[in-house]
């Protein structure tokens, strides 16, 4: 295909970037990138009751934190109204478009549609057919000087020299309106490619019920940005094979519309926690801590006396453990607090049992007498106690873990137990052989 491939993505600001228009900037990039042609970001703001500053603001840093560089744009249709205007005038004079008064005396613009059979070669569909004599003649320019949505998109798609429109295949039912105007204007017909919808899990469309919508959200649950566009990508495309992971070079290199799939897809987030996961074992740890310490900055989590060297030791033994920045966060805010709130159902089966007190109360203070409060001179100690004692390791393991972190499952006991450091790890074995370790009720919340 020729260089000379240029396409656009125009979001209307009335709300956030949602997930299947991402999909469709992300393919128009993907379309210009392998062929070496133009992406053009075109913000259609003609919905002024609805439109918003902040709406705008979202789409740009979405479009940002995803990579979706814009080599045009991005240009605004509400700065753009004296071109509409010339452009309907235009067809009255040529008796394509008609005033049409109403009851107040406002004119609007109405374009008289013409009967027939009208067909595009759609490059995902095929062939598809309208009957426009079933399509009334309508508005183009409102009484209050704003294009409706189809002319204003035919007028600019065609002086910004668009060659291929590229979008959800929702825009099918509008296709012959667009058809007929450019027609109507002697413009070149752009080539047409419409992609099937994404639909949630349980094959409806996609919406708030299917949990996170819009980018903003996900960027804010703490997934990384190429995971997504990896997981968008594959919404509806594939690269040729069973291929799951996929950078954005191969994805540019590979990307064709032959390949983009007829049929609806279906949005699984179970893959994109899986895939995020994946991102985030394969990202440099060094990496990694900058975007947690961002993220768990952003939560609330007073990093202050955390050193960056401390922090990307967490990181690191968290690594294969977690699949988003909220999840790590769930799994660590024990290191991070002084209130630890305790799994009751932890407590009751591995604390509750006769003569964990005391044993809690020999590792107290075995590890009391370690000077090198680290992995090695805990693990030589408290290995040592299970010898003296007489019991296997896995006995005080899970007490121990359930005693320092408040759950039964946490990264290596030792690791965690040095991260914690020295101080806070023997204040929460005393507490637990002392109030945890006991038959009365548990409390599930304390300062220690």
């Amino acid at each position: 295909m020729s260089s000379n491939v240029k396409v656009r993505f125009a979001p209307s600001p009335t709300g956030y970037l949602h997930i299947g228009g991402a999909r469709t900037a992300l393919f128009n990039w993907l379309f210009a990138r392998h062929n070496k042609g133009i992406f053009l970001l075109r913000i259609e703001d003609t919905d002024q009751q609805r439109s918003t500053d902040e709406a705008t603001q979202a789409i740009l840093d979405s479009m940002k934190w995803l990579g979706l560089d814009w080599d045009e744009g991005p240009y605004f249709q509400s700065q753009r109204l004296s071109i509409y205007k010339q452009h309907a005038e235009k067809l009255v004079a040529q008796g394509k478009a008609f005033y049409d008064t109403d009851e107040e005396g406002r004119k609007a613009i109405r374009f008289k549609m013409q009967d027939g059979v009208t067909e595009i070669n759609d490059l995902i569909h095929g062939a598809i057919t309208f009957d426009a004599s079933l399509i009334e003649d309508f508005v183009i320019l409102k009484a209050d000087g704003f294009p409706t949505y189809n002319f204003a998109c035919v007028v600019d798609d065609a002086e910004m020299e668009i060659t291929h429109i590229i979008r959800g295949d929702d825009h099918i039912s509008n296709t012959p309106k667009q058809i007929a105007l450019y027609n109507a204007f002697g413009f070149k017909m752009p080539e047409f490619a419409h992609i099937p919808m994404i639909l949630g899990e349980d094959g409806s469309r996609l919406s708030k019920r299917h949990g996170a919508t819009s980018v903003t959200e996900y960027r804010d649950k703490g997934y990384l940005p190429h995971a997504l566009v990896n997981f968008l990508a594959l919404l509806g495309w594939s690269p040729g094979n069973d291929q799951e992971i996929i950078s954005i070079q191969e994805m540019i290199e590979k990307f064709t519309l032959k390949r983009v799939n007829k049929t609806s897809a279906q949005f699984n987030n179970v893959k994109l926690d899986w895939m995020n996961g994946q991102y985030i074992k394969n990202t440099p740890v060094e990496h990694l801590t900058a975007e947690v310490k961002a993220f768990f900055e952003k939560s609330g989590i007073d990093l202050t006396k955390a050193s960056a060297g401390w922090l990307s030791s967490l990181v690191a033994l968290y690594q294969e453990r977690f699949k988003t920045f909220q999840d790590l966060l769930n799994q660590t805010t024990f290191f991070f607090t002084d209130t630890i709130e305790y799994d009751q159902a932890a407590v009751d089966k591995f604390l509750k049992k006769e003569g964990i007190g005391g044993l809690l109360k020999e590792v107290h203070s075995a590890i009391s007498l370690i000077d090198n409060f680290d992995k090695k001179h805990l693990e030589d100690s408290l290995r040592a106690l299970t010898t003296r004692v007489g019991i296997g390791f896995s006995k005080l393991a899970q007490p121990m873990r359930v005693a320092v972190t408040g759950k039964s499952v946490s990264a290596g006991i030792f690791e965690t137990m040095e991260l914690l450091g020295k101080e806070r790890t023997l204040n929460r074995l005393d507490y637990s052989s002392k109030h945890l370790c006991e038959k009365s009720e548990a409390i599930k919340s304390t300062v220690l």
